[in-house]
């Protein structure tokens, strides 16, 4: 065998044996289960991000939300049942400074895919419906409520988000 040949064998198993290498190693992935026909949500977990600041007027007014739902009867991923969202922000000691809602189609049209399956997006302006931003808190706490149509509704931990004006501690 001249030595040319031979190389390229050599080169050939090695090449063959890093690639059955890498394959065996790696997960089988296949399609996801599908959730059950009437699973039932029994948690939800929100991604609340900073308030931002979107009119220039130094008070801290919007926030983007994600809301992801899931159930213990399909741990495989986020699911989506119709439901309400309702979203509240208080002030530490329980004061209302304002409170969202999405009826069950304002709901639906938020389902976006994300990084753990299909979930809620939306961003929370305290400007909405002629609100105001100009508050004195620096805190509030936000919950949000989801309520499966015919279930029971599921309360989110709370959230403490920066509120009030900008810049300030």
């Amino acid at each position: 065998m001249n030595a040319t040949l031979a190389r390229i064998l050599v080169g050939a198993v090695l090449v063959l044996g890093l690639a059955w290498g890498c394959a065996s190693n790696e997960p089988k992935r296949g399609p996801r289960r599908p959730p059950p026909p009437r699973v039932t949500p029994t948690q939800i977990l929100p991604s609340v991000s900073f308030f931002e600041d979107t009119n220039g007027n130094g008070f801290l007014d919007s926030s983007r939300v994600t809301v992801y739902v899931f159930s213990d009867q399909y741990p495989d991923a986020s699911i989506i049942v119709p439901a309400t969202l309702a979203v509240r922000l208080t002030t530490r000691d329980g004061r209302l400074i304002r409170e969202w809602v999405f009826d069950e189609r304002a709901t639906e049209s938020l389902i976006r895919r994300g990084p753990v399956g299909l979930g809620y997006v939306f961003v929370l302006s305290m400007l909405d419906n002629a609100g105001t931003d100009v508050i004195d808190d620096t805190r509030g706490e936000l919950v949000v409520t989801y309520s499966p149509v015919g279930g029971q509704p599921l309360n989110s931990v709370s959230n403490t988000v920066r509120i009030g004006r900008s810049g300030r501690p």
